[in-house]
């Protein structure tokens, strides 16, 4: 039996529905297979009081429960002032959307304590939240996004007009490194835009503006990998939104059920067969490049009156684990979450760092030389 650590919570604004996340997952993993250990993070980690239920965390955000500490793979229960051993780590489940939890922070963190764990790596995590550094990524692959311009809080007046000029209205505006449509506008003059930038440096310092399609379709596409073969899944077309998916269009509409992260859809999409394994090829390729592991979500924008398809996000740690969209093929997230476990522990054995065993610090003490005022010029 494996322990298995399941990371959640987070300093972002997806905290929420990383809970959501986690309870689904927490509840399908199966049980013969895995002790769970779940880990709630804010400013420290924490084993909620019966964490198995959303009401804990609905009455109190953090939620009331022990203090965990790690060290390397050992988690420790904090009792007292003193540290009670309760499990060496296996693998470690990340439910954590946005924030620290996404970004390649935590992913890090796992590392350094040589903890293997269930998303993307440091580097296509970091990719993947950053909306502008992504564009530029998919731009380089030949993978069609729209046009769009970057501009930071404090920027000069005739940056953000280089950008209006080029893009035109109506366009949309991102907070860069946030998720769930949180901070997202639809401008349709300069008044809208000027209003909706403000909404939007609330959430980041940097703002993705985007042009806005006017009749289109959103087509989801998760991806993992199964023994070193990449499955793109089947997809889905989220409905019944107006002018973009909003984050109570994801997760409010079934209000009280704890289902699948989009409440209405058309599942599989209805696609030409084109359409959808160019979809599906976009979706492998930059999971590919990216060097991804775990489960993903790509995110895409079908315009309707030209056909052209445009590769709108990548999601590194999907609502959900993005299970749902293999349903079809009689694959459920009780076996997603076998899969990303067994590629995890999988992937951090083949990739073990080298170790070079360096004489340098025993030639400075035999020499007694200081290091700290020696000049080391080949560095």
């Amino acid at each position: 039996m494996k322990n298995l650590a399941v990371f959640y919570g987070g300093n972002s604004c997806e905290k929420d529905i990383s809970i959501i996340t986690a309870l689904q997952a927490m509840d399908a993993a199966d049980k013969t297979k895995y002790k769970i250990y779940p880990i709630y993070f804010t400013d420290c980690f924490i084993l909620p009081d019966e964490y198995n239920k959303v009401e804990t965390y609905a009455k109190a955000t953090p939620p009331n429960g022990k203090r965990l500490v790690l060290n390397g793979r050992e988690l420790y229960a904090v009792k007292k002032s003193k540290l009670k051993k309760l499990a060496d780590i296996d693998c470690a489940l990340l439910c954590a959307h946005g924030g620290c939890g996404e970004n390649g922070a935590l992913q890090g963190f796992l590392e350094i304590h040589n903890i293997p764990y269930t998303s993307p790596g440091v580097l296509a995590s970091a990719v993947g939240m950053d909306k502008a550094v992504c564009k530029m990524i998919c731009r380089r692959l030949s993978l069609p996004v729209l046009p769009y311009g970057t501009i930071y809080e404090g920027e000069s007046e005739s940056a953000l007009a280089k950008i209006v000029a080029r893009i035109g209205f109506p366009m949309i505006v991102k907070p860069a490194k946030q998720g769930s449509s949180i901070g997202i506008s639809i401008c349709k003059d300069d008044a809208e835009l000027e209003e909706n930038l403000k909404v939007a440096f609330n959430y980041d310092k940097k703002v993705v503006i985007e042009k806005a399609l006017t009749n289109f379709k959103e087509i989801n596409c998760a991806c993992v990998k199964i023994k070193d073969k990449i499955y793109p899944s089947t997809l889905e077309e989220p409905v019944g939104w107006q002018d973009f998916l909003t984050f109570e269009d994801k997760y409010m509409s079934n209000c009280g059920k704890i289902t699948k992260a989009s409440a209405k859809r058309i599942y599989p999409a209805k696609l030409s067969e084109n359409d959808t394994a160019k979809i599906q090829f976009m979706t492998s390729k930059l999971y590919s490049a990216l060097e991804c592991k775990g489960i993903v979500r790509c995110d895409f924008l079908l315009d309707s009156d030209s056909g052209e398809v445009y590769l709108n996000e990548i999601n590194t740690v999907p609502g959900s684990l993005a299970g749902y969209l293999y349903e079809d093929r009689d694959i459920k997230l009780k076996d997603i979450i076998d899969i990303v476990v067994d590629e995890a522990i999988k992937d951090a054995r083949e990739n073990k760092s080298f170790v070079y065993s360096s004489k340098v610090l025993q030639y400075y003490a035999k020499n007694n030389a200081n290091a700290c005022k020696t000049s080391l010029k080949t560095v």
